[in-house]
C-alpha cells in the first residue's frame, strides 16, 4: 500500500511537471509568429475571458475615478483658490490594520484550518505527506480536500469533501466507526449579523449525518486582535462534539505575526475535557518563503492511558493534566508554481505514551493547492 502511495505522489507530480513542460513548449512556439500574436496568445492562454473582462473594467473604473477626482479637484481650486498644494488625507495604517493584514497572509499562506474553515470561494487541495518519527513507525499518506461554490444556482452555499485520504476513500458509505472515515455535504455561509460570523454545515460521514454550526467574531484589545471560534456539531453516530478556539494575534516586527492559541472541547464517547494551547511566531522573509517556530501542549482532565499493554486485558489508567508538549518549526515555500509548495516540519514532543520520552519527528509534504491564493 505504501509503495502504492509512493507512486501516486510520483505520477501526480510527473503530470504536472509534464503539463508546465508542453505549456512552456508551446509559448516558446508561438515567440517565432508575429509580435502581435504572440502577445495574444499568450494573453488567450493564460487569462480567461471573465479575467480579461476584469482586468478591462477594473483600468476603466480607475481611470473614471481619477477623471472624477481631478476634476473635483479643479472646480475646489476654482471656488476656492489654494497655495497650489493638494493636502494628503491618508493616513498611515494603524497597527491594528497591520496586524489583520499580516494574520490575514499567515492563514492563506499556510493554510491553515482556520483558513479553510473560512474561505468561501472553491478550492481543491492535494496533499502528498511522510512522517518519520523515532519512536513510531513511517506514516505515508494522501489527503484531499475540496469546496466547490454554487455562484449561479445559491451564492452562499458551497458542496465540499474533507479527510479524504488514500486509505479511507472506500469507506465513504461506511459505518465502522473503528476506520477513518470522509467528510462529505454542502456548507451554507449565512450573512454576517451584528459583528458575528456564521458558517452552517451538512453532511456525511460514512453513513451518519451530521449537522455542523460555527461561530466566530474578531475584537480589537489595545494591539491584540482577540477571536473566539465556537463549533457545535450533533451526528449519529458520534452523538455530540463541541469546541472552542481562542486565537490572539499581534504585530512582533514587520512582516511578522505572534499568535498564541487556547482550545478546549469536549465529545459524548470522550471521558472528561481536552483543552490545547500553543505559541507560535510566524515570519515571512520573502514573498515566496514562510517560517514558524511553534511552542505547543495538550492535556485532558480525564486522559486514558495505557498502563500495562502485555496485561489480558490490557490495564488503562485516567490523569488529570498535560499528557503531550513540544515544539516544532516550520518551512514553507512555492516553487516552480505559484499553486504548489513544499513544507518541512521538523520537532520534538514528549508524550505520556512514551513516558514523556523525547520522540523526534519529521513531517515532509507537498501542497498543490488549486484556488485564490
Amino acid at each position: 500500500m505504501k509503495y502504492r502511495f509512493i507512486l501516486l505522489s510520483l505520477f501526480l507530480f510527473s503530470l504536472l511537471c509534464v503539463a508546465n513542460l508542453y505549456a512552456d513548449q508551446q509559448d516558446s512556439s508561438a515567440q517565432s509568429s508575429d509580435t502581435s500574436r504572440v502577445e495574444e496568445g499568450e494573453e488567450g492562454d493564460q487569462k480567461g475571458y471573465i479575467d480579461r473582462l476584469h482586468e478591462g473594467s477594473s483600468a476603466r473604473v480607475e481611470k473614471i475615478s481619477t477623471i472624477i477626482d481631478e476634476k473635483l479637484v479643479d472646480m475646489a481650486d476654482y471656488l476656492a483658490p489654494s497655495d497650489g498644494s493638494v493636502e494628503d488625507d491618508e493616513e498611515p495604517p494603524s497597527d491594528e490594520e497591520i496586524t489583520r493584514d499580516n494574520k490575514e497572509s499567515v492563514d492563506s499562506y499556510f493554510l491553515n484550518n482556520k483558513y479553510l474553515d473560512e474561505i468561501k470561494g472553491s478550492y481543491l487541495r492535494i496533499r502528498p505527506e511522510v512522517t518519520f518519527s523515532s519512536r513510531e513507525d513511517l506514516d505515508l499518506s494522501l489527503k484531499i480536500s475540496a469546496q466547490l461554490k454554487l455562484s449561479r444556482s445559491k451564492k452562499r452555499f458551497k458542496l465540499f469533501i474533507d479527510d479524504l485520504t488514500e486509505d479511507n476513500a472506500k469507506n465513504i458509505g461506511s459505518d465502522n466507526e473503528e476506520r477513518s472515515r470522509p467528510e462529505v455535504g454542502i456548507n451554507y455561509f449565512a450573512p454576517e449579523r451584528y459583528g458575528f460570523t456564521s458558517k452552517y454545515s451538512l453532511g456525511v460521514r460514512g453513513i451518519d449525518p451530521y449537522a455542523r454550526a460555527r461561530y466566530t467574531k474578531e475584537f480589537e484589545a489595545g494591539v491584540w486582535l482577540i477571536e473566539p471560534v465556537q463549533i457545535l456539531q450533533y451526528s449519529v453516530g458520534d452523538r455530540y462534539k463541541e469546541e472552542t478556539q481562542v486565537f490572539f494575534d499581534t504585530q512582533l516586527f514587520n512582516l511578522s505575526l505572534l499568535r498564541i492559541y487556547l482550545g478546549r472541547g469536549t465529545e459524548y464517547d470522550t471521558p472528561g475535557m481536552r483543552y490545547d494551547a500553543s505559541l507560535t511566531i510566524f515570519w515571512a522573509p520573502m514573498d515566496n518563503l514562510g517560517l514558524s517556530l511553534k511552542q505547543f501542549c495538550n492535556g485532558s482532565t480525564k486522559y486514558e492511558y495505557t498502563e500495562d499493554d502485555q496485561a489480558d486485558p490490557v490495564v488503562t489508567e485516567q490523569m488529570n493534566g498535560i499528557y503531550n508538549y513540544g515544539t516544532s518549526m516550520s518551512i514553507r515555500q512555492s516553487f516552480y508554481r505559484d499553486w504548489l509548495f513544499y513544507e518541512v516540519h521538523p520537532g520534538v514532543n514528549f508524550h505520556k505514551k512514551h513516558e514523556y520520552e523525547p520522540n523526534y519527528t519529521l513531517l515532509i509534504f507537498f501542497d498543490i493547492y488549486f484556488g485564490n491564493i
